[in-house]
């Protein structure tokens, strides 16, 4: 049994070490070119860059464009984005799985199938939406859409539903009123799925394009994937460089969001999964 086990963990390293080297390559190309001059970029490959203290990309970057003021845009955006989902989606998540009222399942229907719409569908009736209220440039705009997810109603829906009701009853009985017993007991029983949660919508918010740039037109209010994307200009040669090295300082959050959060990742992906 034991060599049984052996042989098919060695399998799998086989097998996945060379997924994972090739799902990380483009990163360390990114990364590698964000230290090398233009020419170098778009003459040959090389595997290493000629040496990893160039940083005329980086100086020339934060010399050229805002971009602290971009970070700081869209970190603002995301961390209120990421707190909206943590405190409504329990709060959503708890009326589907615990509380029986009329048009329940036409409720958790609605929510599943908003999964399956387009964002591009979206994009056009949010902005007739929100652009007579004055909202051009304003961060409200672009948050307002993203508070509450529907991916993130369902996992902690499905979360709470794998938790035994027990919890609860013992809860009541000893005083505990639901919003006590969703607090206390729920939460943070769940709390791998709410890390998932921030981590996702985090990630998605920090690197959205679409909406932002029909919301966000001055310099001053632009996001990182909108400045960095102004960085192409009419001219036909794209200083790639300095694209590269702002991607590399737009993915830095991202990683070590992930990597604080990892052990809770998959866990909360998969809590409650064969729960219905």
């Amino acid at each position: 049994m034991n060599r049984y086990k052996n042989s098919s963990g060695f399998i799998s390293y086989v097998i996945l070490i060379p997924i994972a080297l090739f799902a990380l390559f483009p990163f360390y190309i990114m990364f590698k070119s964000s230290f090398e001059p233009l020419s170098q970029i778009i003459s040959s490959f090389h595997f290493f860059p000629e040496s990893w203290l160039y940083l005329e990309n980086f100086k020339e970057v934060f010399e050229k464009y805002p971009i602290s003021r971009w970070f700081i845009n869209s970190f603002i955006i995301a961390i209120i984005a990421v707190i909206g989902n943590l405190v409504f989606c329990p709060l959503i998540a708890y009326a589907l799985a615990r509380l029986e009222f009329k048009g329940k399942k036409l409720l958790f229907f609605v929510v599943i199938a908003t999964l399956i719409i387009p964002v591009q569908v979206l994009v056009v009736p949010l902005y007739l939406m929100l652009a007579p209220l004055g909202l051009q440039n304003n961060f409200i705009a672009v948050i307002l859409p993203d508070l509450v997810s529907p991916f993130g109603v369902f996992l902690l829906r499905q979360a709470f539903l794998a938790l035994p009701y027990e919890l609860e009853e013992a809860a009541f009985m000893d005083g505990c009123g639901r919003i006590r017993s969703l607090f206390k007991i729920i939460i943070p029983n769940a709390l791998p799925t709410l890390c998932t949660i921030a981590v996702l919508k985090f990630m998605w918010v920090w690197g959205d394009f679409m909406w932002p740039s029909l919301i966000l037109t001055k310099e001053h209010m632009k996001t990182l994937p909108i400045g960095i994307a102004s960085f192409q200009t009419t001219s036909s040669l794209v200083p790639w460089g300095l694209v590269i090295s702002a991607s590399v300082i737009a993915v830095v959050p991202i990683i070590l969001l992930f990597f604080m959060l990892q052990k809770y990742f998959v866990r909360g992906l998969t809590d409650g999964a064969v729960k219905g």
